[in-house]
């Protein structure tokens, strides 16, 4: 039955979880061990829901070994099986545990290859019945019940075709299929796990279709041609079915993310159908990613709801809103995992192509990392509106939630922005500036390197920043005189008020300004290097892209592999452990 709403209370790890108008197509995402398993699996065993199928996490499929003599036992109904909290024993099929729940594993998958097997010998009755009856068979007439299970591979895995249950071995039965179009036939058993993945969830669908059709073909009606099985999933007016609840738990399991997508396109199909409805739990970032405001709900741990508040939320009531979210936190998955936000500067993964993000050089940096949600929000000015946004958006979501700003501090500015920190050093690439980070780093091609000591690395990494004291002095040149933009005003000025602007830019780049502003670098450069202070002050991208450029990349270490390496070992420096230990005490605070 379609379940219209569903309150779950006080079931493990969830107080308070409902949902007054549960639409056809539910998906419900959240962190690990915000019970979303739970969930289902209450919803489930709610005894008011009938024709509840339920497919569990944890649905490896053995081999089995199919023999005749099991065959003619009691039928095989792999819909009646997934909406039963234990599996009933079953000679020829080995189980090991009767409960079907989300903690252990489900033998259900294990009972396919023997449903199967028994309609292929329903079928040859059938057959065999109706030449006993009317004496033969018209040629082009005799149903193929097999059709729907077809259609089925054919709409998610259309490199997939099912070819037969061969027989002709009474002590290993055989479902054999076509893949790649390849002569080879390969059994059930042998397809790959997303494969075996796709035909046990969905086959159980489809199962009243196949049957109602072998029955046709003893009767000799020709159902098949009056009502056409279009695809998988289809209702054939006249196979009478129930309403049906159809409940996964990861469907995702073993899925490539484009066969996911057709997964999630086939479960709407589904849903449009009036008789079904589909509820599942998943992680992964692509179903989250594709669907709709509609179907898409938060799970929230306990710990991060109120008393009574219900942890269960529709992520957005429109379409604009969610795109809206999914650009502020810059992929829904960012948004579901529920974690304190920590907005560094960097381009995302996806653009940084050749160049290590600094996402990764923070995770490399400091365990801590781990425990939030990192975003890349670009230059300073964007990361601050997204700071912003952020912090307007999570209290939505939790009141435990806060997004912080960790962004470099380039020249020394201050900066008095709420929930924002500037690193200690210019950059994070300063932190490994360090000659015993990449000496250890480079231990695997330290041969084809030329330094044989640490000493040799500090040597070569203080020539290499001593080169860059003229374009530090630039850099920090023009931090001091800024940046001038012209915005027009919207009235009759524009001319008037460009000329203005026009003088003030000569007036603050004055030759006057310009010197003014050379002699302060340099003299905040010549502080550094007598302070020994270079390593962490200048520009750290450029050293250690100097350094790797002169030193290392004849090794033909990748450069990338050799920043994220030095971040691994400069995270055993102690000012690094001591400063980000710090940061998060503070985090966990706010």
């Amino acid at each position: 039955m379609r379940i219209p709403s569903f309150e779950v209370k006080n079931q493990r790890g969830i107080r308070l979880a409902e949902c007054q108008s549960a639409p056809r197509l539910m998906v419900i995402a959240g962190p690990n061990g915000a019970g979303k398993s739970t969930l289902l699996n209450a919803i489930r065993a709610n005894a008011g829901y009938k024709n509840v199928i339920y497919v569990g996490p944890h649905r490896a499929m053995r081999r089995q070994l199919v023999q005749s003599r099991h065959l003619l036992a009691p039928s095989i109904s792999l819909e009646a099986l997934l909406s039963s909290r234990e599996i009933p024993g079953f000679e020829g099929i080995r189980i090991f545990d009767g409960l079907r729940d989300p903690w252990g594993s489900d033998d259900s998958p294990n009972y396919l290859k023997h449903a199967l097997c028994q309609i292929e010998i329903d079928r040859q009755q059938a057959i065999t019945a109706r030449v006993d009856r009317d004496g033969s068979i018209e040629v082009g007439t005799l149903i193929d019940p097999w059709k729907p299970l077809r259609n089925l591979s054919n709409n998610l895995l259309p490199h997939l075709e099912f070819v037969k249950i061969d027989s002709t071995n009474r002590d290993q039965v055989k479902v054999l299929w076509k893949v790649h179009g390849l002569e080879a036939l390969v059994d059930l058993d042998d397809l790959s796990s997303g494969e075996k993945s796709i035909i046990q969830m969905f086959y159980p669908l489809v199962e009243r279709q196949v049957k109602a059709l072998v029955k046709d073909i003893e009767s000799g009606h020709q159902n098949e041609e009056r009502v056409p099985i279009e695809e998988a999933g289809s209702r054939n007016p006249s196979v009478e079915r129930p309403e049906l609840c159809v409940l996964i738990d990861e469907p995702e399991l073993h899925l490539h993310p484009n066969l996911q997508v057709k997964v999630l396109d086939y479960l709407r199909v589904l849903a449009s159908d009036a008789l079904t409805q589909v509820i599942l739990a998943t992680h992964s970032p692509t179903m989250v990613e594709y669907a709709s405001f509609e179907e898409l709900y938060l799970l929230r741990p306990a710990e991060l709801a109120e008393a009574n508040q219900n942890q269960l939320a529709q992520v957005a009531t429109n379409e604009d809103r969610l795109a809206f979210l999914r650009g502020a936190f810059g992929s829904t998955s960012n948004l579901t995992a529920l974690q304190p936000v920590v907005i560094v500067e960097g381009v995302c993964e996806r653009d940084a192509q050749r160049v290590l993000p600094d996402r990764k050089l923070y995770r490399a940096l400091h365990p801590g990392f781990d425990r939030v949600t990192l975003i890349p929000g670009g230059g300073k000015s964007e990361c601050k509106a997204l700071l912003k946004t952020l912090n307007e958006i999570l209290p939505q979501f939790s009141s435990c939630l806060s997004a912080i700003a960790l962004l470099d501090r380039d020249i020394g500015k201050a900066d008095a922005t709420p929930h924002l920190e500037l690193l200690p050093v210019s950059m994070i690439e300063n932190f490994l500036l360090d000659p015993h980070s990449i000496w250890e780093t480079l231990q695997s091609v330290v041969e084809k390197s030329g330094f044989s000591s640490v000493q040799d690395v500090a040597v070569a990494l203080d020539s290499v920043i001593a080169e860059m004291e003229e374009g530090e002095i630039a850099r920090r040149r023009s931090g001091l005189l800024g940046s001038a933009h012209f915005h027009p005003p919207s009235g009759n000025e524009i001319e008037a008020a460009a000329a203005k602007f026009l003088g003030d830019v000569r007036q603050r780049y004055s030759s006057a300004a310009i010197a003014e502003a050379s002699q302060h670098a340099i003299i905040a450069v010549a502080a550094l290097r007598a302070a020994n202070r270079r390593r962490e002050e200048f520009h750290g991208k450029s050293a250690l892209s100097a350094f790797f450029k002169s030193h290392v990349h004849k090794t033909g270490l990748p450069k990338t592999v050799f920043a994220f390496e030095t971040a691994r070992h400069a995270r055993k420096r102690r000012t690094v452990s001591e400063f980000f230990d710090s940061f998060f005490d503070r985090l966990i605070q706010r």
